[in-house]
């Protein structure tokens, strides 16, 4: 099998979820998907794992192989796809790919992508109980070590510098650090996508305020319970960027609330010998 990270240049990965057009959402493996008309929007193969936008969730990952034109017309509308993309753009247009082989959605995390995707599920489906619950967990230090994490990933990245020491607790993405916006891609916007559809879904009337703009954002229990799952999704999908002492600060809200056993640790009951 190819290598994931370094498809050729015609291959790459499809990211299909709920907000994607009709006619990629039956698409198995195995298939050709072909444009219904020749016309925008066309297929998008991005040729990198992280460059590939998680639009919606939950959704299913493909690796692809453009399709080449064959007739007259197919080359026109190729040409047309082409138009003003620069060779540095890191994705294909395509009017027809072959769906090669399906891949976990995980995979558009990092590593470990499968810790950020429970995150995520949980998120989407946060209610007020579990968010009053978060609120109270979260560690008072969590925030500062959320933004520390954020500093440690810019000093691996090669445009990180110019963001570096500044607040990044509430950072989701900085797309113009590195190849990927965040440690774990995608995974903080969507958090907060999930937090917000759920406090819209299941809040009381007093989930939502008007901050110093006039913009609606979240209010507690809600933006605190969305901070503590950050926190969550930086430890567990980014351990590298930190120590022991500040996973375990980062994960104190999670484990309490959606880990027991864990948060419970060395505090349980011990059998006498």
């Amino acid at each position: 099998m190819e290598d994931l990270a370094d498809p050729p240049a015609s291959a790459g990965f499809v990211f299909i979820s709920d907000e994607s057009p009709g006619y990629l959402k039956t698409a198995t493996a195995g298939t050709r998907v072909t444009l219904p008309v020749f016309t925008p929007p066309w297929i998008v193969v991005d040729h990198a794992l992280e460059r590939v936008p998680v639009t919606g969730w939950p959704g299913r990952l493909f690796r692809v192989q453009a399709v080449p034109p064959t007739t007259d017309e197919e080359r026109a509308a190729m040409a047309r796809a082409a138009a003003g993309l620069a060779s540095h753009a890191g994705y294909t247009r395509a009017i027809a790919v072959d769906l090669l082989e399906e891949l976990s959605s995980s995979v558009l995390f990092g590593p470990h992508g499968d810790a950020v995707r429970h995150i995520i599920e949980a998120g989407s489906a946060l209610d007020e109980e579990r968010a009053r619950a978060l609120e109270s967990a979260r560690h008072p230090s969590a925030e500062g070590e959320y933004g520390r994490a954020w500093d440690r990933w810019l000093a691996e990245q090669p445009e990180g510098a110019a963001y570096r020491n500044q607040d990044h607790v509430w950072t989701l993405s900085i797309p113009g650090a590195g190849p990927s916006g965040s440690p774990i891609g995608d995974g903080f916007s969507l958090i907060w996508r999930m937090v917000g559809t759920a406090a819209q879904d299941r809040g009381s009337a007093g989930s939502f305020t008007l901050d110093e703009d006039g913009d609606q954002v979240l209010a507690d229990p809600w933006d605190t319970a969305l901070g503590a799952l950050l926190d969550a999704a930086m430890a567990l999908g980014a351990p590298h960027l930190m120590d022991s002492d500040a996973v375990t600060v980062l994960t104190a809200a999670w484990n309490m609330v959606f880990e027991p056993r864990k948060h419970a640790g060395t505090d349980a009951p011990q059998e006498q010998a």
